[in-house]
């Protein structure tokens, strides 16, 4: 019994001496995220098309031929060059779609706005519109760009932050990229209220405080 009372008494004097000197050397921290939107000046857009006749009935049906000629000539009234569209652009094609009935799948890609436009504007009952985006590759020098965009507005939130708790702010202790997808496709959906090649970057920061 007084075996285990003076451990007792030896643990807790450990803790009392060693508490303050573990609590110095771990240091107050702040941890601020900074969002930031980027948009691409030099996005591609596509459109992925199914075409299919709009009739399940057999008597109704024409052939995809028929079909394919109709598409062909509306793409030509329209302005644009039939040689732009991609028949086929997948591995697996119309039949992933499950459909009791034949069709083929399309693919438009454009630099030009006014051109994607000019596709969309293309209105059959024969044409679904499977997709609308922007592929957008965020390179080394946008990189640069944006990771700095993201660490100065970090900088500005922490150093408010330590000014209104009467801190002085230290040095980053850790940082954290939360979706970063540089020097890789990156797919954005077409929207009428999103500007097409928006790019969000997220960053985490932790800085020391004293």
């Amino acid at each position: 019994m007084k075996t285990s009372t003076i451990t007792a008494l030896f643990l807790y004097t450990c803790l009392l001496t060693c508490f303050p000197l573990i609590a110095q050397q771990m240091p107050n921290t702040i941890k601020v995220t900074s969002r930031i939107i980027y948009i691409d000046p030099d996005p591609t857009y596509k459109a992925t098309i199914s075409l299919s006749n709009p009739s399940n009935y057999d008597y109704d049906s024409v052939s995809l031929t028929e079909l394919k000629e109709r598409f062909k000539k509306r793409v030509e009234e329209s302005g644009l060059s039939w040689s732009s569209i991609k028949e086929h652009p997948f591995t697996f094609g119309y039949e992933t779609m499950r459909y009791n009935k034949e069709g083929i799948l399309y693919l438009y890609e454009t630099k030009s706005v006014e051109e994607m436009k000019q596709f969309l504007t293309i209105k059959l009952p024969i044409l679904q519109v499977l997709d609308m985006s922007s592929a957008i590759v965020i390179d080394d020098k946008e990189v640069e760009e944006i990771t700095q965009m993201a660490l100065d507005k970090s900088f500005k939130q922490a150093t408010l932050l330590a000014k209104n708790a009467k801190k002085k702010l230290g040095d980053i202790v850790a940082i954290k990229e939360n979706g970063a997808l540089f020097n890789k496709p990156y797919k954005v959906s077409l929207y009428y209220d999103r500007p097409p090649g928006e790019f969000y970057y997220d960053m985490e920061v932790t800085y020391e405080i004293q």
